[in-house]
């Protein structure tokens, strides 16, 4: 239940007991009146989500004028209007663009008239771009000549070389490599002197040193200077083609430089014919037209805050959704639903919608999408830490009336159906540090605090999981509040159970906020 229906379920409630004692009712033999009191039922119980929402088509066309320019509104059909495809709905003011098209139109007449320039120097300019041209193909055919020597040639050859002196110097290795191992014989039988031994040993590392320096020449050449030679070479006939090809942009450009004169005013030319048609077709984009039949609404209904620069003398950009034609065969409810009730939904859940337009209809809808992101219906939130979400609501039903965008209706989302459980009203609920209590009547007629484990709720009860039995009497009201002696009937002498014995309330008020 929503707050304000629950203060005034509390008020008229409390009213009645009120005339009740006025009437003359003896509160002396009993304190607490019958209506003010309710006894805990099992049964089935259905949870429910009720909100109020706007009332839109599922699918809309939104309409600008398509135009790359801002503008005024001269002419804006009344909202709410039935339009055929093709009507007229809206015009801006073209003043500007008819003066800049008047002006395009003069301007492309003095352009054709410097078409008339005369072309000289071009046969002189061509044979020396020719000669330029044939230059650079030399000097490209040279660095084809140069690369094609080294790949052929030079290089090969310098590879067969150093290849030989490898296995030169893998022979020296090796024999030096033999004569070291037998000296070590002879050293150790003392056949040879230690000076010869150092020697050969001399010798053995001199050879290995160069062995593996033939072969640290032929891995450089392989990894290196051969790649690093043919990059040159390639680059530098790379080179020759771009320069053959700037050669023949050079002439190109030359060229056009004598002809400047006349290219410049065609492309002036071009560029204003290309101005006068965007101008031309701006002209037309500021008559505004309807794409489909339907009923007319101005802006864009999921920006309202911009509905009111919709008017006759506001300004809109291109871009600006001037106009809704909204498809009225399908309509949803567009509803924000509290965090805290958030996860109780899922697409598909059965949905009742109502209506004040349309006193007494009641048309099927079900839950069809449900936003991941917290939102706000206000761009200007006055309470932006309470997080909502957007759900929105299609209705399934045939209404039979035609139903409009924009107006208020009620959505009551059916959760689940509790078949059997203990239940009280909303009312009787109180929560206080985090701790649910109701005030029940002892065997002495006399309320008192029980703490109790609520489980789901309705708009109008609340499931009871424990500490209270069925049949048990639990007061509508919390006797703790002030002034709840006088007015719900209690004696005037007597204290309903509080926790102070000087009478003061507790602080605790009814639990609706953990329904919503």
């Amino acid at each position: 239940m929503k707050p304000a229906v629950l203060v005034t379920v509390l008020a008229v409630v409390a009213a009645g007991g009120y005339f009740l004692k006025g009437d003359g009712a003896d509160s002396g033999s009993d304190p607490i009146r019958p209506e003010l009191l309710f006894e805990a039922r099992r049964g089935r119980l259905n949870v429910t989500i009720t909100e109020n929402g706007t009332l839109v088509a599922k699918d809309s066309q939104k309409i600008s004028s398509g135009s790359q320019r801002r503008a005024e509104i001269t002419f804006l059909t009344d909202e709410g209007e039935m339009v055929e495809q093709g009507e007229v709905i809206g015009r801006l003011n073209t003043s500007d663009l008819e003066k800049e098209q008047d002006q395009l139109e003069r301007d492309i007449a003095s352009t054709k008239a410097n078409l008339l320039t005369a072309q000289t120097d071009l046969d002189i300019q061509k044979t020396d771009s020719a000669a330029a041209i044939e230059k650079a193909a030399f000097a490209r055919l040279k660095a084809e000549k140069e690369l094609e020597k080294y790949l052929q040639g030079d290089g090969p050859n310098q590879k067969r070389r150093l290849e030989v002196e490898v296995k030169q110097k893998e022979t020296e290795y090796t024999r030096m490599k033999k004569r070291f191992e037998d000296s070590q014989e002879l050293f150790d039988l003392e056949y040879i002197n230690k000076a010869q031994y150092e020697e050969d040993e001399i010798n053995f590392e001199k050879a290995d040193v160069e062995f593996e320096g033939a072969k640290l020449d032929l891995q450089i050449f392989e990894r290196f200077t051969d790649p690093l030679t043919q990059a040159e070479r390639k680059n530098a006939l790379t080179d020759a083609q771009r320069e053959v090809e700037n050669a023949e942009k050079r002439s190109t450009s030359t060229l056009r430089q004598r002809q400047v004169s006349v290219e410049k005013s065609e492309k002036i030319l071009a560029n204003q014919e290309r101005e006068l048609v965007e101008v031309t077709e701006e002209i037309a984009k500021m008559t505004v037209r309807s794409p489909s039949p339907g009923i007319v609404l101005y802006g864009d209904p999921e920006e309202p805050w911009r509905r009111n620069d919709i008017k006759v003398g506001g300004t809109v950009h291109g871009r600006d959704t001037i106009f809704t034609i909204p498809d009225l065969r399908v309509m949803i409810v567009k509803l924000w639903i509290h965090e805290a009730d958030i996860n109780k939904l899922s697409v598909g859940l059965t949905t009742t919608v109502t209506m004040d337009t349309y006193p007494g209809v009641i048309l099927g809808a079900e839950v069809s999408k449900i936003s991941r992101i917290a939102g706000s219906p206000d761009r200007w939130d006055s309470n932006p830490e309470v997080k909502r979400f957007e759900v929105d609501v299609t209705i399934t039903a045939d209404a039979g009336i035609e139903l409009k965008p924009g107006i208020s209706a009620k959505a009551e989302i059916f959760v689940e159906e509790l078949p059997d459980v203990l239940y009280v009203p909303l009312q009787c609920v109180f929560l206080e540090d985090s701790e649910h209590f109701v005030y029940a009547l002892d065997d002495n007629g006399d309320p008192m605090r029980r703490r109790v484990s609520p489980g789901s709720s309705s708009d109008t009860h609340r499931q009871i999981l424990d500490g209270l039995g069925e049949g048990d009497r639990v007061l509508l009201y919390n006797p703790n509040l002030p002034g709840a002696a006088t007015v719900f009937g209690a004696d005037d002498g007597e204290q309903a159970d509080g926790d102070g014995a000087d009478g003061s309330a507790s602080g605790a008020s009814p639990d609706a906020a953990d329904a919503e």
